[in-house]
């Protein structure tokens, strides 16, 4: 597997996955809930259960700049992260390390 290191050089790479939306391997530093939960409008709180926390997940790649990564999971659900809070990002054959 090959692998880049750093935002600059993965530049290519990550336009490449944005542009063919392959889904692709997401590793978090820590673990998150990612999944939909409900919201009570009212009051902002969460209406059902929290989710379960995952350190990883498959997502399309949608936007990416140097400080965010805007990921559409398999569910349409668009999800923004943190480019401090990756670990890594990988199609199976390349992997990316921020």
């Amino acid at each position: 597997m090959r692998t880049v290191h750093g935002w600059k050089q993965a530049r290519p790479v990550l336009e490449g996955w944005r542009k063919k939306l392959l889904s692709l391997q997401v590793v978090l530093k820590q673990p998150r809930v990612i999944e939909i939960v409900p919201v009570d409008f009212i009051s902002g709180e969460p209406a059902g259960r929290e989710g379960q926390q995952k350190k990883t997940f498959r997502a399309q790649l949608v936007y990416v700049t140097s400080d965010d990564a805007t990921l559409r999971r398999p569910a349409g659900a668009l999800l923004v992260v943190d480019t401090y809070e990756l670990e890594s990002l990988s199609d199976g054959k390349t992997r990316v390390l921020p």
